[in-house]
């Protein structure tokens, strides 16, 4: 289950394959995405930095050419993929992956339509960024049978900033997502579901769009992923045994 950046990574994972190999390439990507930047601007540090990215042309040109996934159904990917959207008529969340003929490249270009620009159409509805309504759609997998739920969370979109409305905005988006993540995650684990969080303070720390700091928040995402190994392990009966595949994950979710 993936929503905004989420679903980019989801879907290649789940077209390519979890390897050091498809994970590297990955890596090239993002890094690729911060050199194009670079290159109009020295300084990349807010979204209106990075605005002309978010367009739906050069989203299309990336999910389609970069990613590999243009004429790609759903029931075409080795593993299971579902993707959240937000839906504005009528107003509500929206996954797409329950239908195999569903195209994966719309779905991503729908889960990703940044409120800055014009809503994306597919099939007959319009959608914009599945952050808007949930980040961390625990309850989702949940509905299409995930018992064990691994949650990524990269916090609010909303990042900290310098003056003091900004910190008052900063602090109210980030209080409204907790609150709207923790009974998302609280509702499926009195469903049964054993839902396993994880999250950094470093990574929420950082930027939306800090390319030159992959490094860095890498490492501090395989950091927090390893303490919840051990439960994770626990959960799906191997206590002390190798770390999961990609298939005994396929329910867990990506939020950004």
């Amino acid at each position: 289950m993936g929503v905004s950046i989420g679903a980019i990574v989801g879907a290649w994972l789940c077209k390519e394959g979890c390897t050091e190999e498809t994970s590297a390439r990955l890596r090239y990507l993002a890094r690729s995405v911060h050199k194009d930047l670079s290159a109009n601007k020295r300084n990349i540090k807010s979204f209106w930095d990075v605005r002309h990215l978010m367009s739906f042309g050069q989203r299309r040109s990336f999910v389609e050419e970069k990613l590999g996934m243009k004429g790609l159904t759903f029931g075409e990917l080795p593993l299971p993929l579902y993707v959240a959207a937000t839906r504005l008529i009528p107003p509500g969340r929206v996954v797409f992956g329950d239908d195999p003929d569903g195209s994966v490249a719309e779905a991503i270009l729908a889960s990703t339509a940044v409120p800055s620009h014009l809503p994306v159409r597919a099939g007959h509805s319009y959608y914009l960024d599945g952050g808007l309504s949930g980040n961390l759609p625990v309850s989702e997998a949940a509905k299409r049978g995930a018992r064990v739920v691994l949650a990524v969370s990269l916090g609010s979109p909303v990042r900290d900033g310098r003056g003091k409305a900004r910190k008052v905005l900063w602090r109210v988006c980030r209080d409204i997502y907790r609150l709207s993540t923790l009974r998302e995650i609280e509702g499926s684990r009195a469903r049964g579901i054993t839902v396993l969080q994880v999250s950094s303070p470093e990574i929420e720390s950082h930027g939306l769009f800090s390319f030159e700091k992959l490094d860095m928040i890498e490492e501090h995402g395989y950091k927090a992923t390893q303490c919840v190994l051990p439960a994770l392990l626990q959960a799906l009966g191997r206590p002390g045994g190798n770390e999961p595949s990609t298939s005994e994950l396929q329910g867990g979710t990506g939020g950004s």
